[in-house]
């Protein structure tokens, strides 16, 4: 079985958008943190790559970049798996 986000590119310290909602007004807004350490940006690919980040917790496992293509996955989530 081939590996997890084989061109995973690393980045350090990514700007990411965070998703607040606004129950009251029945409206959201985002917001930009950065986040500290290092991470990886990856472009699912494949069926199985997708379902694997439906899973994760969102703003907390799999972030939404501030620019560019792709997502920014916490490297914990790819412990363990064949890279």
């Amino acid at each position: 079985m081939a590996p997890l986000f084989e061109k995973r590119e690393v980045v350090v310290n990514p700007t990411v958008l965070i998703r607040k909602d606004h129950p009251i007004k029945n409206d959201f807004s985002f917001s930009h943190r950065g986040l500290v350490g290092v991470f990886f940006r990856v472009i699912p690919k494949t069926a199985r790559e997708v379902f694997f980040l439906q899973g994760l917790a969102k703003n907390y496992i799999v972030f939404t970049p501030e620019s560019g293509d792709g997502l920014i996955l916490s490297p914990s989530c790819l412990r363990g798996m064949s890279q």
